[in-house]
Parts: structure tokens; C-alpha cells; sequence
């Protein structure tokens, strides 16, 4: 009795250690980044939330968000401490309900934050960050689910996985895999559903692609009641950046006329100022005559023109994608393009300083240590999600495998979905699919773990 009265205080003190990492972690990230980096783009953020006035080059979703939060929190502070509220939450969730499985699974989910790859994204103010710290508490909320059968923990993923795909253009690739994940869970919660599928077995995936609508539907409207028709049509950068390699390989223009009819347009200039790394190198300047345009008619044939080069050059466009997306996924480069913020962009109009003590400078050491190795590079998350996936399907997606699949596939389609549309080569571009891989491979981990030692406990228990 004195015995197991003794063991309880251990077990509670080991489990602890868990809260502690989580907690610690958030504490590091809110104090030693206060208040917290920005960006040339998160200031264009703030400024269109104080003034609440967005437009569609950047997901107003974020900025909408902010403009509520600024109110309470001036300033990149209050979205500090909401991203990392929810990176270190899910955290904590994971931790909760992983350590009586496995003690090791939960200490490594917990720490995730830990790594250089991780903490060196989330001190920035960036929609890439919003969207992978929303992913993955919708993640742990949907394990929790799965494990509990809650249904509260199913219905609290809404406004999360909601605000994912809202804050970034390209986000449907990582939502799609999550949201038929969360049909697949809604039948086994909800008892009359869990009826109705043992009768329609294809209920969940249609469920799952409804779901997956609604969300498509609810981005579409939320996006167009903020902006108010202000349309600037983001799309138009990647099309320069095809157009332009298309036109410097085949030594004529492939542009529309009302763009190569312009008096500052030079071709030569811009093969000059091409770079597989850098859309924007091309429309920085008035050399090229490449200037960001706002009419929809000039669109549509902007449009049209690309559509007509890319079908009628496909060796050429896949090989300037294929340069791009070498930068962006590090692979076979010295350096990662931009693997995370050095330092925070000052505005004095916007009423916040960016001054940086000793921790954050010790941090940032910490990550410079890191920012060659394969950490930071997207290619080996590209291949380990796409691993993943396979390894999971050999186990018939049993226990913790079906966690395992859904978040590697949703990180392969997000970060394989770059090759089309990547305009720069940052790293935060491919922040979720390293999330999504590293947390997959601590699934998959720990259920080949678990499944060779209760193998090698039966072969025991066979020969005693």
C-alpha cells in the first residue's frame, strides 16, 4: 500500500515535466521575441488592420484578425501571443494525451517547439505562421477527438481550420487531407452518423468533402465582404515570373501587347533582372516595364497570355519552375533562401520598437548554427512527408498511422503545391509541411516502436 502510495507522486512529477517543457516554451517565445518580429509584409498587415481597409494581396483574414486584437494589444504583441497560445497548446494537448501512451512520443511533440527549424518562425509575425500553428491545433484538437470520441474537440477545429485556409491564398492543399480526416472522425462521434455509415460506407468521405466546401465557400465570402471589390489580383506576380523566363529563354516577348507596348518596356532589362529565387525583382523596378496592374480586362488577357506560353513552352516553364523550386526546397543550394527573420523591421508610425536583448540575440545564434543543415531545408520534409504516406498505407493506416498519413499528406500537397506558384523562396513557405512531417514521424515512431515490443512481449509471454 505505502508502496503505490510512493509511485503516484513519481508518475505525476514525470508527467510534469511535460506541462513544464509547453509552458516554458511559450514564456521563451512571448518574452524573448516581445513584441514579437515583423516583416515588410506584416506591417502591410497592420496598417491595412488599423486602418481597416484590406485588399486581396494579402489574405485579409490575418489583418481582420489583428485589427480586433490591435484594440486590446497594440501593436505585433497581441499576435504574438496568439499564435504561440496556439502552438504551445497544441502542444500541451499532445503531451496530455500521448503520455500514458507513450512517454517518449509525448516529451517529443511537447519539445517540437524547441527546434531551430520551429522557434525561428514562430517570433515572426507571418500568415505562414498563422496558418501552421492553426494546423496544428487543429491536429491535436482532432486527436483528442479520435482518442476521447469528443465531440466538443471536434467542433472547437471550426474556427481554427477556418482561419488556416483563410490566411493564406494557396492554403487548400494542407485543408483538404484535414478536413475529410475530420468527416472520418464526425462518424465516429456522433452516434447517429456512426449509424448511417455501417449502412453507407462512403458517408465519412462525403461528409468530409462537404465539409471541405463549406469552408471553401465561407473563405470566399469572408474575403470578398472585407476587401469590398479592392482586388489586386496576386496571382498576376507568378505569371510575370513564368512570362519572363518563358521570354528570356526564347529571346522574344511572350507578354500581352498592352504590356510589351509600353514605352519603358525593355526586354533586355528584363532578362537582366530575372531570378528563379525573386518575382518581385522584376516588378521593383521601372527599368522593365513590368508594372503591377489593377484593371480585369487587362487581367483576363494577362491571363490568357500566360496560359498560351506555358502550354506552348512546356519544357521551358517546367524548367524555370523546377529553378524555383530548388531555391525554395534548398535542394543542391550552399545556403536556404531566407530560412528566417534576422531581425524585426522597425515602424515608429506603427508605434512599436524592435529592440533585441540578450536571449533573443543568443537565439538567434542558435539558429544561424542550424540554417544550412537539412532542417531548414524543404526538400527533406518533401521527402519525408511523401515516405510517410507511403509507410502508413504498407500499415493500413492502423492506430496512430491514420494520425500519421492525414497531417504528411497534408504537408506533401501544401509544400509540393509551391512548385506552381511559388513567387520567392523563403522558408516560411514550407513552415506547416515541416511541422506536419516532424509530427508524423513522431507518430510513426512510436507505433513501430510500440508494435515490435508488444511482438517481442508475445514471442516472451509464448516461450514462458
Amino acid at each position: 500500500m505505502s508502496q503505490t502510495m510512493n509511485e503516484k507522486p513519481a508518475f505525476s512529477l514525470a508527467y510534469a515535466v511535460g506541462y513544464f517543457i509547453c509552458v516554458s516554451g511559450f514564456v521563451l517565445c512571448v518574452t524573448a521575441f516581445y513584441p514579437g518580429f515583423m516583416s515588410p509584409d506584416s506591417i502591410s498587415q497592420l496598417t491595412e488592420a488599423r486602418a481597416w481597409n484590406f485588399t486581396d494581396w494579402h489574405p485579409p483574414a490575418m489583418a481582420a484578425l489583428w485589427g480586433v486584437v490591435d484594440k486590446v494589444v497594440p501593436g505585433p504583441f497581441g499576435m504574438l501571443l496568439l499564435h504561440n497560445v496556439a502552438f504551445w497548446g497544441a502542444a500541451l494537448l499532445f503531451w496530455h494525451y500521448t503520455k500514458r501512451k507513450s512517454v517518449l512520443l509525448g516529451l517529443g511533440l511537447a519539445a517540437l517547439g524547441f527546434m531551430p527549424q520551429v522557434l525561428s518562425n514562430l517570433n515572426t509575425i507571418w500568415k505562414d505562421t498563422g496558418l501552421g500553428v492553426s494546423l496544428f491545433l487543429v491536429s491535436a484538437l482532432l486527436y483528442v477527438a479520435c482518442q476521447t470520441k469528443s465531440k466538443i474537440a471536434l467542433i472547437l477545429t471550426l474556427p481554427f481550420i477556418f482561419y488556416a485556409y483563410a490566411v493564406r491564398l494557396n492554403a487548400a492543399p494542407a485543408i483538404l487531407p484535414i478536413a475529410l480526416w475530420s468527416g472520418f472522425i464526425a462518424c465516429r462521434v456522433f452516434p447517429g452518423l456512426k449509424t448511417n455509415t455501417a449502412r453507407f460506407k462512403f458517408l465519412p468521405v462525403v461528409i468530409g468533402i462537404a465539409y471541405f466546401l463549406f469552408l471553401s465557400a465561407a473563405v470566399m465570402f469572408t474575403t470578398a465582404i472585407l476587401i469590398k471589390g479592392k482586388k489586386n489580383y496576386a496571382a498576376q506576380q507568378v505569371w510575370f515570373h513564368d512570362l519572363a523566363a518563358i521570354s528570356k529563354a526564347n529571346g522574344r516577348s511572350a507578354f500581352p501587347d498592352f504590356v510589351s507596348s509600353r514605352s519603358n518596356f525593355s526586354l533586355e532589362n528584363i532578362s537582366a533582372q530575372y531570378r528563379p529565387d525573386l518575382a518581385t525583382s522584376l516588378y521593383s523596378t521601372d527599368q522593365t516595364g513590368l508594372n503591377m496592374i489593377g484593371n480585369p480586362p487587362q487581367i483576363s488577357e494577362l491571363r490568357t497570355a500566360w496560359l498560351k506560353a506555358v502550354l506552348g513552352n512546356g519544357m521551358i516553364y517546367l524548367a524555370h519552375r523546377w529553378d524555383v523550386y530548388k531555391v525554395i526546397t534548398g535542394f543542391n543550394t550552399q545556403n536556404v533562401c531566407y530560412p528566417f527573420l534576422l531581425a524585426s523591421y522597425p515602424s515608429y508610425q506603427l508605434g512599436y520598437s524592435v529592440a533585441q536583448g540578450s536571449v533573443a540575440q543568443s537565439l538567434i545564434v542558435y539558429f544561424r548554427y542550424f540554417e544550412r543543415s537539412v532542417l531548414f531545408r524543404g526538400f527533406f520534409w518533401i521527402l519525408l512527408s511523401l515516405g510517410l504516406v507511403y509507410l502508413s498505407i504498407r500499415g493500413r493506416l492502423n492506430g496512430d498511422l491514420e494520425t500519421a498519413f492525414v497531417l504528411s499528406l497534408s504537408g506533401l500537397l501544401y509544400g509540393v503545391g509551391y512548385f506552381f506558384y511559388a513567387p520567392s523562396c523563403d522558408f516560411r513557405f514550407l513552415w506547416w509541411t515541416m511541422i506536419s512531417a516532424s509530427v508524423s514521424l513522431m507518430f510513426f515512431v512510436a507505433y513501430v516502436a510500440g508494435h515490435w515490443l508488444n511482438g517481442r512481449r508475445a514471442q516472451a509471454a509464448q516461450a514462458s
